[in-house]
């Protein structure tokens, strides 16, 4: 049995910061800080799903599909922005010419946290791989160093100007693909990428940045690493656009299931990354169109999904993440995984089924598809 109470906790820490870090930062006297904490006082705003008249399944599955507050996701952006610019004018002084691009979960408003990380990628401007045969006369290169000494350099560069500026902070430089930044005056954790750009025959063709390659800079391997974040962006935003929001829903819904899990569960689903989760929802097409009054009936859509790709494997093999790079299945850790959430979202479907239908001896799908909420 799920322990709703205890899943609605967590998702309200998750999304808000704990009731004590809030207490502490609401009221600066210590003894009113104190007897606050001691009188169970939670000056944390209550939020929409905490409103609903309604069983804790049911407040927990609409309150795992819900975007985080904008105000919090504002704060992610800034503090990526801020640390960016910070250094790409502190590469500039080093005589190196970058800009910036925001990627991952915070830039599609898909993060589960209040306090989430941002990823933000650094992009040397002077230099370009492209396709061939080329449409677009690219000058020659003026820098005599390699491509990929060129990236290694900035990450070098990157680490100790970050350490400089930000001395109160705490720099991470172990990672192979990002150096992370937190604390000191930061209000979020930054990833920075440092990449290089790749243009494809496709964006010399149309000049939409959405269609244009970025290869990332792997510290430890001294390898370039190829994806297309713009793409992933773009084609997730539309289709959330078309299916009025619930792309995004199932995608909060699915990361916030995983979240919850014990962690010898979460151990075994996070094999699925992120970006494989927004690939299996992107898959879901049709099962997406749902109107606003009925979105509980998400839970048994992603459910059905789930089930489906578990079940039939020559479906399941051949689908592609949505920048087209690589399957979404492409390791059998994955496919434990899969099955795995897929448990975690029936035992969630089948809690809100018995509180919808008490008297029921079956799992009858259709109470959940036909179950209208209240605005």
């Amino acid at each position: 049995m799920i322990d709703f109470e205890a899943r609605l906790k967590s998702l309200k820490n998750r999304r808000q910061g704990s009731r004590e870090r809030a207490v502490i930062d609401s009221i600066a006297e210590g003894f009113t800080r104190n007897a606050a904490i001691l009188s169970g006082v939670d000056p944390r705003e209550r939020e929409p799903f905490e409103r609903i008249l309604a069983s804790q399944s049911i407040r927990y599955a609409i309150g795992a599909m819900a975007a985080v507050k904008k105000a919090s996701t504002e704060i992610s952006i800034r503090e990526g922005h801020r640390v960016a610019d910070n250094l790409i004018a502190g590469l500039a002084r080093a005589g190196e010419n970058t800009t910036k691009r925001l990627q991952g979960s915070v830039a599609l408003d898909i993060h589960i946290e209040g306090h989430s990380d941002v990823d933000v990628l650094i992009i040397e401007e002077n230099s370009v791989f492209f396709e061939r045969p080329s449409s677009i006369a690219y000058l020659p290169k003026t820098d005599s160093r390699e491509m990929i000494d060129i990236i290694r350099d900035i990450r070098i560069k990157s680490e100790e100007i970050l350490k400089n500026n930000f001395p109160a902070a705490d720099v991470t430089c172990s990672n192979g693909k990002s150096i992370a930044i937190e604390n000191g005056s930061l209000q979020r954790k930054v990833d920075i990428v440092p990449a290089l750009w790749f243009d494809s025959t496709e964006y010399q063709s149309h000049k939409q940045e959405s269609l244009r390659g970025i290869d990332v800079y792997h510290k430890n391997d001294h390898t370039l690493i190829r994806n297309y974040p713009f793409k992933h962006i773009q084609r997730v935003e539309e289709k959330d656009r078309y299916y009025e929001g619930n792309l995004k829903r199932v995608i909060r819904l699915l990361k916030n299931i995983i979240a919850d899990l014990p962690d010898q569960k979460k151990r075994i689903a996070k094999k699925l990354t992120s970006y494989d989760i927004a690939a299996i929802a992107f898959h879901m097409n049709n099962q997406l169109r749902t109107p606003a009054y009925l979105q509980l009936g998400l839970v048994e859509k992603t459910r059905q999904h789930l089930d489906l790709l578990c079940l039939l494997e020559e479906y399941r093999v051949g689908l592609i993440v949505p920048d087209g790079t690589r399957k979404i299945f492409d390791h059998a850790d994955k496919i434990a995984a899969l099955e795995l959430v897929k448990e975690e979202c029936t035992a969630l479907a089948q809690a809100i089924c018995r509180d919808l239908a008490p008297h029921s001896t079956t799992y009858d799908p259709s109470v959940i598809l036909n179950e209208a909420l209240a605005p």
